[in-house]
């Protein structure tokens, strides 16, 4: 391998270097700056978003593309050039930012993928379609880009959360399984759902809410939160029952609960799952001190209430999709 080849390999694995650490600073940054209302979830597979913010008050889910660079051009501007074609979701939003040694530069630019789109120059190379931007670390000037650079500590101003007021989360023990058999029950939901390519997955980080794998149609662009929980059984305790944290359990519209029931004695999976609007799950489950429990009866042909809720587990993507069109 020549010194030239080197040269262009080091220089593409600093810059995917920097756009990881960017993209990072920035997600604790809004963690941070918001008191935790507002949570990040990342992709599961890399389909064009970086990351998607939920915005706690309101239920809201934000995708955006991170872009970083570590340097300044000789004319003191962050220069960003990316392929037009990287551009997925015209609602997205932007974040392109210096990292400047241990921390973000002092402002970042903030703006939805239509406006970088109409705002950025536009060429041609070798027939593909790059749009740039290039602005200074200050607002205020007469730059196009200035009315959309933000200060960055007042980074979730721009995503709606000005004033956070944020109790310490508590620790509550209790029948939860959150150890083995919960993430096998995770891993199982996103091994499911990522047989359909429609479907584009994002894990929460860190894992603070009620939704646990969070669901954005490529196309449709909408989002279903959905919470996990896996019920054990064997044949000698067939009743079984479902915990959900009052405290932290947050009904909406757009979050779903999935209940799988795993054989511990064959060490596998029920062929059929329940899916349920969370909103049904507050009116079905019986309040037992700082839980809600849902009764179950894994291992038979009968979820008492529930049946209406069961699908298969081999269709479980192609329901959430159709819950999402």
């Amino acid at each position: 391998m020549d010194v030239m080849t080197n040269d262009l390999f080091q220089q593409q694995r600093d810059t995917l270097a920097t756009g990881q650490v960017a993209e990072f600073k920035v997600w604790a940054e809004l963690v941070r700056q918001s008191g935790g209302e507002l949570h990040v979830f990342l992709p599961v597979r890399d389909m064009g978003i970086d990351g998607v913010i939920h915005r706690l008050g309101d239920g809201a889910y934000i995708p955006v593309q991170v872009k970083g660079r570590s340097e300044l051009t000789p004319a003191g501007q962050v220069h960003v050039t990316i392929t037009a074609s990287s551009l997925v979701d015209d609602d997205a939003l932007m974040i392109a930012t210096l990292v400047d040694g241990d921390r973000l530069g002092s402002m970042a630019l903030v703006i939805d993928e239509a406006g970088f789109r109409r705002l950025a120059a536009h060429d041609m190379v070798d027939g593909r379609e790059y749009l740039t931007a290039a602005f200074e670390m200050q607002a205020g000037g007469k730059s196009r880009w200035a009315p959309h650079l933000v200060d960055r500590d007042r980074l979730a101003e721009r995503f709606g959360v000005a004033a956070p007021a944020v109790a310490p989360l508590e620790e509550h023990e209790g029948a939860v399984d959150r150890g083995a058999v919960g993430f096998i029950g995770e891993v199982e939901v996103l091994r499911r759902l990522a047989e359909e390519p429609a479907l584009n997955l994002f894990r929460p980080f860190p894992d603070l809410e009620t939704v646990e794998v969070l669901v954005r149609h490529v196309n449709s662009h909408r989002f279903l939160g959905l919470q996990v929980k896996t019920s054990g059984w064997d044949e000698d305790h067939l009743e079984n029952r479902v915990h959900f944290r009052r405290s932290s359990f947050h009904p909406a519209d757009s979050t779903y609960v999935v209940i799988l029931s795993w054989n511990r004695t064959k060490r596998e999976f029920d062929e059929s799952c329940l899916l349920m609007p969370s909103r049904d799950v507050a009116e079905i489950a019986r309040p037992e001190r700082e839980w809600l429990v849902l009764e179950l009866q894994p291992g038979s042909d009968h979820h008492r209430h529930l049946d209406a809720y069961r699908t298969l587990a081999m269709q479980l993507a192609e329901s959430v999709t159709e819950v999402l069109r």
